[in-house]
C-alpha cells in the first residue's frame, strides 16, 4: 500500500511541477514582452501543457505504470474466480472461462465449484458443435 501511495504522490507532484514551472516561466516572459494578460496566459497554458505532456511521457513511465496497476488492483480487489469465469463467458473468451472455472473448482467451496462448472458448460453450449455448423 505504501508503494502505491508513493507512486501516486510522485506521479501527481511531478505532473503538477512539469506544468506549473513552464507555465510560470512562459507567462512571465509573455508579460515581459508586453502581451496582454489573457494572451500571455493562453500561450503559457498551451506551451506548458505540451511541455508537461512530453516530459511526463519520457520521465514518468514507471510511476505511471505503478499508478495504473494500483487502479487495476483496486478495481479487482473483490473479484473471485467465479466472477472472472462469468466475465469470460459473457465476453466470449472460452480459454479464460475454462481457466477460471478450473481455479474455481479447485477451491473448497462446493457452491463456487458448481457455479464455475455451470459457467464452463454455458460456454461449451454457446460454441456450436461441428455437426451444427
Amino acid at each position: 500500500m505504501k508503494s502505491t501511495r508513493s507512486a501516486w504522490t510522485i506521479y501527481v507532484v511531478l505532473r503538477l511541477l512539469f506544468f506549473v514551472v513552464p507555465f510560470g516561466i512562459v507567462y512571465w516572459l509573455g508579460l515581459q514582452l508586453q502581451f496582454s494578460l489573457p494572451l500571455a496566459g493562453g500561450v503559457a497554458a498551451v506551451i506548458a501543457a505540451l511541455f508537461s505532456m512530453a516530459l511526463s511521457m519520457l520521465v514518468l513511465s514507471r510511476p505511471r505504470e505503478q499508478a495504473a496497476q494500483s487502479i487495476v488492483d483496486w478495481r479487482n480487489r473483490d473479484r473471485t474466480a467465479d466472477d472472472i469465469a462469468e466475465d469470460a463467458v459473457l465476453d466470449g473468451d472460452a480459454e479464460d472461462a475454462v481457466d477460471a472455472a478450473t481455479e474455481a473448482a479447485a477451491t473448497p467451496a462446493a457452491e463456487v465449484a458448481g457455479e464455475a462448472e455451470v459457467a464452463a458448460e454455458a460456454d461449451s453450449a454457446a460454441t456450436p458443435s461441428p455437426s451444427e455448423r
